[in-house]
Formats: structure tokens, sequence, C-alpha cells
């Protein structure tokens, strides 16, 4: 979404106050950003935190285990 913007990654990461290399792990999903943080990001995005997060349910979590 920030790409699609054109709104470069180091300037985002600032913007969000947080770090680049931690930006690049949250956009990788190696990361899993505190509600402070995506409250930011989606402020940042102009959309609500609902359409830049999910909700992992239990049984898709065990899937992902097996």
């Amino acid at each position: 979404m920030r790409e699609a913007l054109g709104i470069k990654h180091g300037v985002f990461a600032v913007d969000c106050s947080i770090s680049p290399g931690y930006l690049t792990h949250v956009e990788k999903g190696a990361k899993q950003p505190s509600e402070e943080v995506i409250t930011r990001i989606a402020k940042r995005l102009g959309v609500t935190k609902d359409e830049i997060t999910y909700t992992l349910h239990a049984d898709a979590s065990k899937k992902r285990a097996a």
C-alpha cells in the first residue's frame, strides 16, 4: 500500500516514528507491530487499522503448524 501511494520507505518509517529496518520486518511479515505502531501506520496511509491488519483464527494457526 505504501509503495502504491508512492511513499518512500525511509520517509514512511520516519513519518511513523519507526526505524527503516523495523519497517522492512513489518512489511515482510517478520515482525508484528504494536497497536500503537499500527495506528501510526494506518493514520499515515489514510486508512483504518482494519484495512491493514487481519486476524489469524485458531484453526488457521493450527493448520500452519502442521
